[in-house]
Formats: C-alpha cells, sequence, structure tokens
C-alpha cells in the first residue's frame, strides 16, 4: 500500500493490485451463483435500500478493507511496539496491569492515517477561513493527535491517559471507523501475547519508515527477543 515510496513503486505492486481486484470480482460473482455460509456471500447478498454491491464495487471494497481493515492495525502495533522500547517504563507498566486504555494510546501516538481529505457539501466558515461548497479540505490527524490544548504532555507515550479524546479512528460522525472496536481488540490481543511470551522484546535497529502522504507505516525493523519457557510464540518466523 506504499506506491510513493520507491521500494513499491514498482509495475509489480500496480500488477499485484489489479489482480487483487480482479480475483475478489471472481470471487463475488462465484458467490453470487455459488452461495456459501461465508461473509463474501454476506456481502454479495446484502441489500441496502434495494442496492447491492456490483462486482467492480465489491472488488474495490476489498481493497478498501486492506487498508483500513489490514495496514492501519498493522502499522498500529508495530508504532506502539516501537513506543514502548522507547517508553520502558510503560512496557513494563503493561506487562503488570495490561491497563484498557493501552489501545488507545497505542492508536493515537500511531496515527496510523496521518492526514485525509473531505469534500465540502455546503459554503462553511471555519475559525475564519471560508470554505466554498465543492472544495477539497485536508485532514492532518497527527497534529491533532498531539495537540498541547487538547491533551497533557502529549508528547510523552502514557498508556494510562484517560480521557483520551484522539482522532486516530476518523473523528465522529458518519466518517468514524466502523473497525474501531475490532481493531482496539486486536491490538489487546497481540500485546498481550506479545508480553506473555516475548516479554525482552527490545529494538537491535533504526526503524524504515514508508514513504507516503497518508499513511504512517514501517517497512522494516529489526529487533531481537527471548521467548519464555512457559508461553508459545504467537509470531511465524
Amino acid at each position: 500500500m506504499g506506491d510513493q515510496d520507491p521500494e513499491f513503486a514498482s509495475n509489480d505492486a500496480i500488477t499485484a493490485s489489479v489482480e487483487l481486484i480482479m480475483y475478489a470480482m471472481q470471487m463475488a460473482a462465484d458467490r453470487a451463483k455459488n452461495p456459501g455460509p461465508d461473509i463474501v456471500t454476506k456481502l454479495v447478498q446484502a441489500d441496502i435500500d434495494g442496492h447491492k454491491l456490483s462486482e467492480d464495487e465489491f472488488g474495490f471494497f476489498v481493497i478498501l478493507l486492506a487498508v483500513a481493515g489490514n495496514e492501519t492495525t498493522r502499522n498500529s502495533i508495530t508504532q506502539g511496539m516501537m513506543a514502548f522500547t522507547d517508553f520502558p517504563d510503560q512496557w513494563e507498566l503493561y506487562k503488570r496491569e495490561r491497563p484498557a486504555t493501552t489501545a488507545d494510546e497505542i492508536v493515537r501516538w500511531a496515527t496510523p492515517v496521518t492526514s485525509f481529505q473531505r469534500t465540502a457539501l455546503q459554503d462553511y466558515e471555519l475559525s475564519g477561513v471560508r470554505i466554498q461548497k465543492g472544495q477539497r479540505v485536508v485532514m492532518f490527524y497527527r497534529s491533532a493527535n498531539f495537540d498541547e490544548e487538547v491533551f497533557d504532555d502529549p508528547f510523552t507515550f502514557n498508556i494510562l491517559r484517560s480521557p483520551n479524546p484522539h482522532v486516530g479512528f476518523g473523528g465522529t460522525g458518519a466518517h468514524y471507523c466502523i473497525g474501531a472496536n475490532l481493531a482496539r481488540m486486536t491490538i489487546d490481543l497481540m500485546f498481550n501475547a506479545i508480553a506473555d511470551a516475548m516479554p525482552d522484546l527490545e529494538s537491535t535497529g533504526k526503524p524504515e519508515r514508508l514513504r507516503s502522504g497518508w499513511l504512517n507505516g514501517i517497512k522494516h525493523w529489526q529487533v531481537d527477543y527471548h521467548s519464555t519457557a512457559s508461553a508459545k510464540c504467537p509470531v511465524a518466523h
């Protein structure tokens, strides 16, 4: 998902995206004829006010899921572990207490989608700036998540932070992330597993960041750890 990064900006990446869309479209066509007890069938058969997803729409919906449902959570987990290595006191605290506020602080700190655009549906004035209907407006989520007027000591990773009015899930309203609770659960499960199986995980190299105007991603990061004797490592390697 990093076609702005020289490492991934190749014809192979473009071809892979096209092949994924084509695969999804073929899968939708197959489930329309041969329905089964799976999520694809449910999506293909879903009828909202007389509208169903076409094969083309389903293909691009799968791309959306790959970004919104995978890339963001994956990058949040990596950024969260990096934060724990930078703030070892927080890692020790997490291993002892496993606070429920951890996932939201990780999402705030990571801000996996750094910016996004919206189209103004009507004329509007915001903080003295006139926005005309149809104009594009860019939102910088990362700036909002480190706003010193909103957060106490925003540049400190604090897993006990509460309240935590971050906009890592897109703020509020119609565009709020429908997978927010799934992301929280995934992050919680992953860090519980890491704390149990690899409690001494540490950074051994400088992270390589993804070049992207909207995704806060990590391409490569070298770490070292020793598995505990009583826990089975959840990571395939």
